[in-house]
């Protein structure tokens, strides 16, 4: 509180009826001059000039909170000057004028510096205030701390570190944080492989990192480094990064004053574990979503959609399989092989490919667990690039009332919606199909002409569900089916028969005939040696512009 001088009423008052007589019975008035501005005056909290005779050996952290006071005689204190300064041997003082800083406040927690490299240092405080007249204090207030530098700490997040095995964009969360005050970060450091070579420096407020590979395809390339989860680019690029090889990912805080933190490995060189960068081998990945309640599946369906990419002519691709996980109905959770974090890892990771073939068992079902959905909610950056999607998976009636509505992988493929599971105001329990039933082909495909060949249900068929189409969406495949009643009446299903469909964009196509049940296959050409659910499959790829290549298919590499 700035102290004022307030002059009684009634003096003012004895002082104006003196004027008034005194000007009446004189002919002057008053002479001399008037008095010039008085400077303020400033104090500070700590009342110490030099804190180094209190504290003896001790230091205080590079960080203080102090607050200061102003007095003016003849006027009012409107700001303060602040600087702080090291007084160590060959720093350099400055000049009278040079380093404040203006302020209002009258408390502040103030970075002291430590020269860079020191840990220990002494740093003059000093303050002076200012008045409503612009003068400023001409003995500031000072007070001398000696400090000591603290190390900064960093942890990486677990939960959302890379799996063991992956694509070529890697994302790491962490926490960063300097016993002397966040101000005291300088940033966060970035290694590849080199623990002792070149460090990347990144903001020291970002908490999650991505690297991505500038050439996917290369054996050794730089891995360009994305802040936040917004993906900004940082326009620096880390040297190094092995594609189809192991890698170590180095990271650490580091203060003002060079101090740095425990270095973070990844993968932890105690834990074993390992991070295996995989390279993208060709614009074209297939996915073996294909899971069940044990480590193992069926690989059927997957022999089939290489098939299909053999009769298409496409020859090379990238091989991603998401089955190791099981999907347990008690604790149903996405792929271990998937980034930890959708976006923007998961995001970026789908943009390496301009053509994905998805194999999947489970898609509709449920959005607790299963893949597609998940993968749904981040294909933008993918079809903005011209991508195009094929999935083969059955559909399945979801496990809870409202999961077809609220399932993204709907939204994706070329479908408006699951069929409604009444007929003629009657529940329906399941939809069948016997043996022999006729799988017709419905409209071509639009960018090619071609439609699906036939086929016939090679055995009883309760596996998959017709769906309904949308306007922008074409029929390629239809399947009549019987409705089971409640009460276990049979009638002829009058809904979508829709097993098959292709988007009119040409960016998405579905194939939904489960091809494996049991021992043998579900599907057979129409007419014995046509073609087969393979050639349908080949003739979508044809309709979603997949490529054609004729080298043989380059090794694919996997860690397992």
């Amino acid at each position: 509180m700035v102290a004022m001088t307030r002059t009684p009423l009634f003096l003012l008052a004895a002082l104006g009826a003196l004027s008034l007589g005194t000007l009446a019975g004189c002919d002057s008035g008053f002479g001399g001059e008037a008095f010039g501005n008085a400077a303020p005056d400033t104090e500070l909290s700590v009342r110490s000039v030099d804190l180094r005779e209190d504290l003896g050996n001790r230091r205080l952290v590079s960080t203080v909170v102090l607050a200061w006071s102003g007095v003016d005689p003849d006027g009012v204190v409107v700001g303060f000057d602040v600087r702080a300064y090291s007084i160590d041997a060959g720093q350099p003082t400055p000049g009278p004028e040079e380093g404040w800083t203006r302020t209002t406040r009258r408390d502040s927690t103030i970075l002291l510096p430590i020269p860079l490299g020191q840990r220990t240092g002494d740093v003059a405080v000093e303050v002076r205030a200012v008045d409503n007249d612009g003068a400023l204090d001409e003995t500031p207030a000072r007070t001398v701390f000696p400090i000591i530098n603290s190390n900064p700490s960093f942890r990486l997040t677990a939960a959302e570190a890379p799996p063991d095995t992956t694509w070529p964009v890697l994302s790491f969360a962490f926490a960063a944080s300097d016993p002397d005050g966040a101000a005291n970060l300088a940033g966060i450091e970035i290694a590849l492989n080199d623990s002792t070579g070149t460090f990347a420096r990144i903001p020291a407020d970002a908490t999650f990192v991505t690297l991505v590979a500038e050439d996917p395809s290369a054996s050794v390339t730089g891995a360009r480094i994305f802040i936040g989860r917004g993906f900004q680019n940082a326009e620096v690029t880390l040297p190094g990064l092995r594609l189809d090889d192991d890698n170590t990912v180095y990271l650490r805080a580091v203060d003002a004053a060079g101090a740095t933190s425990r270095l973070a490995t990844y993968p932890d060189a105690d834990g074993g574990g390992v991070l295996f960068v995989r390279r993208v081998t060709s614009p074209v990945l297939l996915v073996n979503d294909i899971r069940s309640n044990t480590a193992t599946s069926d690989t059927r369906p997957l022999g089939v959609a290489r098939e299909a990419l053999a009769l298409h002519g496409t020859l090379t691709y990238d091989v991603w399989d998401l089955s190791r996980t099981p999907l347990l109905a008690s604790s149903p959770q996405t792929s271990a092989a998937l980034p930890r974090t959708a976006d923007p890892t998961l995001r970026q990771t789908l943009a390496l490919w301009s053509r994905i073939y998805w194999v999947s068992n489970a898609v509709t079902n449920s959005t607790a667990g299963n893949n597609l959905p998940l993968v749904a909610t981040v294909t933008d950056r993918f079809f903005e690039q011209g991508g195009r999607l094929l999935v083969q998976t059955p559909i399945t009636r979801p496990l809870s009332g409202d999961e077809g509505e609220q399932n993204p992988a709907i939204d994706l493929l070329p479908m408006s919606g699951l069929s409604s599971f009444t007929q003629d105001g009657t529940r329906v329990l399941t939809l069948r199909a016997p043996t022999g039933t006729a799988v017709s082909p419905a409209q071509p495909i639009p960018s090619t002409g071609a439609t699906l060949p036939p086929l016939v249900a090679a055995g009883f068929l309760t596996t998959t569900l017709p769906y309904d189409v949308g306007p922008d969406d074409v029929p390629l495949l239809t399947m009549p089916f019987t409705a089971v009643l409640v009460g276990n009446t049979q009638v002829p299903w009058t809904g979508s028969q829709v097993v098959a469909s292709i988007g009119s964009n040409g960016r998405t196509g579905l194939f939904a005939l489960p091809l494996f049940s049991g021992a043998g296959p579900l599907f057979a050409p129409a007419t014995p040696g046509g073609p087969g659910p393979a050639a349908a499959l080949a003739a979508m790829l044809d309709g979603l512009s997949f490529p054609t290549t004729t080298r043989p298919a380059g090794r694919l590499a996997s860690r397992r």
